[in-house]
């Protein structure tokens, strides 16, 4: 079983992190990718997954270079989107500036519509996704892919078993059956998951946490939208903020309310949280469906985060 860390670049993280009114600049972001790459190492992870679901937060081809010379020790694995315009030609300039793609992977996806402008939202999912496969395929045959399921399980099994890919599923309901079906068409072959972790003995603060930073993702999943309408709250980032406020504790009210109940299962359900030793548990239940690839986001960004998933993953493997 290998295990990765997801570096979100469009983020701050555990270092101060100055922002231009168009956002991180080169130098910060690089300094960002450098820092999560040495924790990942210092950890013992195999792999480091930039998620720059951003198009503006996309590395430029000199930078993923200098970041893969910098990362001996890991596979770097550099996330596009299909229905971004211009991602197969950054996509080309990047792997063509690249000196050694045996160290290198790529992540494709269809993009999450919050990270799509109003042209990219129009184009088709299905096909951009054949599409950005094909090209690769054809240009980069040899080099390791994963493939996003979201919203397109079927499609993405196919492809990833007649293009030798490596789907990548969503911690989420139903995993046991959506591994099921993907196995169904792939057979034995690797299975990556996306899996935001945050790791600590403060059970009260792991949940504010993880619900006041993750509220946009949580929300994101229609099950949630719709529970959140049978309680009678509009399923919007400004409710959940208002109710999970960030200087404040959950308030045992809230807790022991059905609002509280319900946030509760999401947050479990979407993330894996809690003390060391239930983390590790966590991850052996991951082990024993076969997924071999875990790809490990953490919800606070911190050197003591990471070296903890090591740590658990070290127990667990």
């Amino acid at each position: 079983m290998d295990w990765a860390m997801a570096s979100r670049v469009e983020f701050s993280g555990g270092k101060a992190t100055k922002l231009s009114k168009y956002g991180m600049t080169s130098k910060d972001r690089m300094e960002r990718a450098f820092w999560s790459a040495e924790l990942s190492e210092k950890a013992g992870l195999a792999y480091h997954v930039i998620d720059s679901e951003w198009k503006l937060h996309y590395l430029m081809p000199h930078e993923t270079q200098e970041l893969v010379a910098h990362s001996k020790n890991l596979r770097t694995i550099f996330s596009f989107s299909s229905r971004h315009y211009g991602s197969l030609k950054l996509l080309l300039q990047t792997l063509n500036a690249l000196k050694n793609k045996d160290r290198v992977g790529l992540n494709v996806v269809v993009g999450n519509p919050a990270y799509l402008d109003w042209r990219e939202l129009r184009r088709p999912s299905i096909r951009t996704l054949v599409d950005s496969i094909k090209f690769i395929r054809k240009n980069f045959n040899d080099i390791s892919v994963l493939v996003g399921t979201e919203g397109l399980t079927g499609t993405a099994a196919e492809l990833a078993a007649d293009y030798d890919l490596v789907p990548f599923l969503l911690l989420d309901r139903n995993l046991e059956e959506e591994v099921t079906a993907v196995r169904d068409r792939i057979g034995n072959g690797n299975l990556a998951i996306y899996v935001p972790f945050l790791i600590s003995e403060n059970y009260p603060r792991l949940l504010h946490d993880i619900l006041f930073r993750l509220a946009g993702y949580i929300l994101r999943r229609r099950w949630v939208q719709n529970g959140l309408r049978e309680l009678g709250y509009d399923p919007t980032l400004p409710t959940i903020r208002a109710v999970v406020q960030e200087k404040q504790p959950l308030s045992p009210e809230l807790m022991a309310s059905s609002l509280g109940e319900f946030l509760k299962k999401a947050a479990s359900t979407l993330t894996v949280y809690g003390n060391a030793d239930q983390v590790t548990e966590r991850l052996k239940t991951f082990k024993k469906l076969g997924l071999k690839i875990i790809i490990g986001l953490p919800i606070k960004e911190s050197d003591q985060q990471i070296a903890s998933l090591g740590e658990c993953v070290r127990k667990a493997a």
